[in-house]
């Protein structure tokens, strides 16, 4: 499985403002010790060598995860960063002459997780096939409402391609293409569906959107056997554990450190940090990549999972 990040903000799409990109050219010229910056060779060699948090950034735009499973494409979550994807899609065959198909769960339907799909470029090319999946009930009905003429001038059913929906029964598996895909309910206000995706012997879980402050130990267990010998978690760290426990508890979010206890316990290889706070800054960012590797350090379970914070562009092979 090949899996690529087009948005991994929470909430809002987050732009980068005019003095956090001045921020970033200052931290690059800083370093640029010993680079002759009238070689535009040496400039380019220097800023391709860059962290993609100085070089560029987390990214600002709402849930969308591509997972490319031999020759069939799932997509979680249609967040703003469905609009990179398709623009990307359509470029390529079988999206620019209509014959392809995106296979599109949704964890659940809050704006930030499905306001992309008024602008997924493939859905407007005839022949292209979008087939969508949740547990949700009426998931149909609340999907397309955003694309009432009230709010878009162009209906679900007028886009141009063939749009269809396929309720799934909570903890449904099914098969789709060489993948087999899982569901959990996750705690969240409105409700919220983790996925598992197994396929040619790797596995993929996807828990955004889920609080695991209050669960009980029994509910605990049952996450974690769902996630157990994942390949890779992303997993929803939107807030601190401060915040989490007492602050903006029944939020629907968690914690960093939640996520590293959960992982250890599970036997998980890596772990993505996801559904970033709008409000942080990548430094701040990096600062809890930091803190859930220290706590990562300490763990009485012992931990080697690796841990990494999702951002926009980065693809990881499974």
């Amino acid at each position: 499985m090949r899996i690529k990040f087009w948005g991994v903000r929470g909430s809002i799409p987050t732009p980068l403002t005019g003095a956090e990109v001045r921020g970033k050219i200052i931290a690059a010229l800083q370093d640029a010790v010993g680079v002759d910056l009238t070689d535009p060779a040496q400039i380019r060699t220097y800023v391709d060598g860059l962290s993609p948090f100085v070089g560029g950034t987390v990214g600002g735009n709402t849930p969308c995860v591509e997972v490319d499973a031999g020759d069939t494409l799932i997509v979680l979550d249609a967040g703003s960063g469905l609009r990179l994807l398709g623009l990307e899609l359509v470029q390529r065959e079988p999206f620019r002459s209509g014959q392809g198909t995106i296979h599109l769960f949704l964890s659940h339907l809050h704006w930030d997780h499905i306001q992309g799909f008024p602008f997924f470029a493939p859905a407007y090319v005839p022949g292209n096939r979008v087939l969508v999946y949740s547990p949700h009930p009426n998931f149909e009905q609340f999907f397309t409402d955003q694309q009432n003429s009230a709010y878009f001038p162009t209906t679900v059913g007028n886009m141009g391609g063939e749009v269809q929906f396929f309720p799934l029964a909570e903890d449904e598996c099914l098969s789709v293409g060489p993948a087999t895909v899982c569901s959990i309910r996750q705690a969240h206000p409105g409700g919220s569906y983790g996925y598992r995706i197994d396929s040619e012997g790797r596995r993929l879980v996807y828990a955004t959107d889920a609080e695991y402050s209050y669960l009980d130990r029994e509910r605990i267990e049952c996450c974690e056997d769902f996630m157990r010998g994942a390949d890779l978690l992303i997993f929803d760290a939107q807030y601190t554990l401060r915040e989490s426990l007492f602050e903006k508890t029944d939020w629907g979010h968690s914690a960093a450190t939640m996520g590293v206890d959960l992982a250890c316990r599970a036997g998980v290889k890596r772990l993505a940090l996801f559904h970033h706070e709008p409000t942080y800054s990548d430094a701040e960012l990096l600062d809890l990549l930091a803190s859930a590797r220290a706590y990562q350090a300490q763990h009485p379970a012992g931990c080697p999972c690796e841990i990494l914070i999702a951002y926009e562009g980065l693809t990881l092979e499974l």
